[in-house]
Formats: structure tokens, C-alpha cells, sequence
């Protein structure tokens, strides 16, 4: 019995092996990446006169801003149409990035248990 359950042991093992090489790879293949918020905005100015102040249709924009945290301040910066996309992309790749952490870490947790259970 002790060989079955080694056998199966050894399985799991290589397996674990197998998916964390796999996700190492997916790690080498991200581009960019970038951390934080994009938000559109339309603004009223202050000219009485202005369209934007009656009609919230006529208000100007679109302006796109980026905000993230920096040393516990959030920080921010305006962006042009063409960064937008690009920092969507890059936000995206964050955001596969830190699942593909947490699978690492769920590997390593199973990779673990594996070998302690290997010693008794």
C-alpha cells in the first residue's frame, strides 16, 4: 500500500512541476503592466455663457485620466485616446499577472504538502 500511495505522491508531484514551469512561461510572455484606475470624464467650465453649463449633453470632454498609488498617495496624469488603449492593455496584463501569481502560490502551497506528507 505504501508504494500506491508514493506512486500517486509522485504523480501529484510532477504535475505540480508540470503547472508551475507552465505558468512560469505564461510569467515571460506578459508585456506591460500597469497598476491603477482609468476614469472618463466631461467637465462644465466656468463660462456662464459656455453650452456645458445648461445642457449636461454639451459638457466638454471626453478627458481620460489615470490614477494609482505611489508611497500611499494616489497619484494621477491625463492621457490622449491613444494612451487610453494602451493602458487598458497594460491594466489587463496586471491584472493576468496577479492571477497567474496566485496560481504560483497555490502550487507552491500544494508543492508543500506533498513533500511534508513525503517525510512521515
Amino acid at each position: 500500500m505504501p508504494e500506491q500511495t508514493n506512486g500517486r505522491r509522485g504523480r501529484s508531484l510532477r504535475r505540480c512541476e508540470q503547472e508551475y514551469d507552465e505558468l512560469k512561461g505564461q510569467l515571460f510572455k506578459q508585456g506591460y503592466v500597469l497598476q491603477g484606475s482609468l476614469t472618463e470624464r466631461w467637465n462644465q467650465c466656468g463660462k456662464p455663457e459656455c453650452r456645458c453649463k445648461d445642457d449636461p449633453q454639451g459638457r466638454h470632454g471626453p478627458y481620460y485620466q489615470l490614477s494609482w498609488k505611489q508611497r500611499g498617495k494616489t497619484k494621477s496624469m491625463y492621457l490622449d485616446a491613444d494612451q487610453v488603449q494602451l493602458c487598458k492593455e497594460w491594466i489587463a496584463n496586471h491584472k493576468e499577472l496577479d492571477r497567474i501569481l496566485k496560481r504560483l502560490h497555490d502550487v507552491s502551497l500544494r508543492m508543500v504538502n506533498l513533500r511534508k506528507t513525503a517525510k512521515k
